[in-house]
């Protein structure tokens, strides 16, 4: 596909970005007296908010919102696949644990996802993983049986995460977007950083640990000989591609969550002013990620009476 087949889709993008938060007005949402005068503020924005009784999540509306957006666009449909893969995990993960729960996993479910969450449960309520589309059966099994037979939750939730570390990364490949692969690659690297950490700090087997990690770059391997605590990731980091997360890597997991979201935040704004190809779509949708996250810190910070000061320490540089 050649790239100027995206300037209708970017043309629409760039329409939308004038709807997303300025930084003036994150700054009026940290200010706000309570979660219900963030809540008016996000409305007025534009953003759906429930009515009494409703199980509407705004954030995860606004998600749904961006990627419908991207997919009525986007003029190759692996792109918005690309994007909202991810959440086909989340979902199976929900899935299974509600089967063995003897719970309905319905309103466990998030969007955007490829794979119809009525054909999901059913799937897993009746073990017909041939149901699920190709991505999602083997993984499925997987976790599946290391429940029925293992009775070991930690192991179906470690298959899940790294398949799904690992089809994003395929799915980044075929979607055309070298933005969406930079970011993939960086989520794999922060996942595979915390996996190393946490097993160091658990007393897990190497074997246990490589196990869990995902394919990427640096070599999981290598990774994880260098990271025996925070001080030697971080030493680590500093000689790698990723010297940005050094700091952050080696003072806390939440440090280094929130330099690896400002880091993507960094990574849209070297598209900002392209027009052409796949790239701008990503980082729209990236923006609105980024928008979310803070959504939910602020309103989760009000609703808890921290003080202004220390959400804005909390939240995530945004897309401008």
């Amino acid at each position: 596909m050649h790239e100027t087949d995206y300037t209708f889709a970017v043309a629409r993008i760039r329409a939308n970005e004038t709807k997303l938060l300025s930084p003036a007005q994150l700054s009026q949402l940290i200010a706000a007296a309570d979660a219900a005068e963030v809540r008016r503020l996000l409305a007025d924005r534009g953003w759906r908010m429930p009515e009494a009784g409703e199980p509407i999540d705004p954030a995860e509306a606004a998600m749904a919102d961006a990627w419908a957006l991207i997919e009525a666009c986007a003029p190759d449909p692996a792109l918005p696949a690309a994007l909202a893969v991810g959440n086909d995990f989340t979902n199976l993960k929900a899935a299974i644990k509600c089967v063995f729960s003897d719970l309905d996993p319905a309103g466990y479910y998030v969007a955007p996802a490829l794979t119809d969450p009525d054909v999901l449960t059913k799937a897993i309520t009746e073990a017909e993983f041939s149901l699920l589309p190709d991505h999602l059966q083997a993984p499925a099994q997987a976790a599946y049986r290391a429940i029925a037979e293992l009775h070991s939750g930690q192991k179906a939730e470690l298959i899940l995460d790294k398949a799904a570390l690992e089809t994003r990364t395929d799915f980044a490949a075929k979607s055309g977007s070298a933005l969406l692969q930079r970011i993939t690659a960086l989520t794999v690297l922060l996942a595979n950083l915390k996996i190393a950490l946490r097993c160091r700090r658990m007393g897990k087997s190497d074997e246990f640990a490589l196990d869990a990690m995902a394919a990427g770059d640096p070599d999981p391997a290598a990774l994880y000989a260098a990271c025996r605590d925070p001080k030697s990731a971080a030493e680590y980091l500093a000689s790698t591609p990723y010297a940005y997360l050094a700091d952050a890597a080696g003072e806390s997991f939440t440090a280094l969550e929130k330099a690896g979201d400002n880091a993507i935040v960094a990574m849209l704004q070297d598209v900002k002013y392209e027009i052409f190809g796949p790239d701008p779509l990503v980082a729209y949708f990236y923006a609105k990620v980024a928008e979310t996250k803070n959504a939910r810190i602020i309103l989760s910070a009000k609703a808890a009476g921290v003080p202004a000061q220390s959400i804005a320490e909390r939240v995530r540089e945004i897309y401008v």
